[in-house]
């Protein structure tokens, strides 16, 4: 079971969105990692399209191997700086996983074509709080439970929710089914007196490798 993820998010330059897609793929390829690539299909106004790579780790020292192939590997450094290339801009962000996708009693075998990753900025001294609603949201929630992350290093008030989808018409029935929630629109309060930001982004899954 997956316990880390290393996001290498790569803001597309116009004109080299196909190259870009092509070039993650073949990088999570050329790598011995378990992952997934997925490019931005729906996003804040105010952000920038990207393509991610996502990598899962069981442990920080499987990281650290990573970091050490990659050092010691001179043919696939190439690889990865021609990806980073192609992009305007390259932040790369190490996840705890504290809650993992969960599949619900109804769902099919088989990765999810589709996913929302959603950022939530937590008020200076209240990420603990936010992440125990989270928590207790995800607990309630029937069916299929999304994964809940916080960064290793970095902004200690960030905390990520990741949920995965089938389709696009699940989705939909998903978001409604949150939106008809009394539950959910009460713990909709509760996550807004916690945060300072909430910012979804809606991915398509191109490339999935998985052990």
């Amino acid at each position: 079971m997956p316990n880390f993820i290393l996001n290498i998010r790569r803001v597309t330059k116009p004109g080299q969105e196909g190259a870009l897609v092509d070039s993650a793929v073949e990088s999570l390829k050329g790598g011995n990692v378990q992952g997934n690539v997925s490019f931005d299909a729906s996003f804040a106004v105010m952000a920038d399209p990207a393509v991610t790579n996502a990598l899962l780790f069981d442990s920080l020292s499987d990281v650290e191997k990573l970091h050490d192939a990659f050092l010691s590997n001179p043919e696939h450094a190439p690889l990865f700086y021609a990806t980073n290339g192609m992009a305007s801009k390259v932040t790369s962000t190490l996840y705890r996983i504290i809650d993992p996708i969960e599949p619900g009693p109804d769902d099919q075998p088989g990765p999810g074509k589709y996913m929302t990753r959603m950022l939530l900025m937590a008020k200076r001294g209240e990420a603990s709080n936010l992440l125990s609603t989270l928590q207790g949201i995800r607990s309630n929630i029937p069916g299929r439970k999304p994964m809940i992350n916080m960064a290793v290093a970095g902004n200690p008030d960030l905390v990520r929710i990741v949920a995965m989808y089938r389709s696009l018409e699940e989705f939909q029935t998903e978001q409604e089914r949150r939106r008809q929630s009394d539950e959910m629109k009460s713990a909709i309060g509760q996550i807004g007196g916690l945060t300072t930001m909430v910012r979804s982004t809606l991915a398509r899954v191109v490339y999935n490798h998985m052990a």
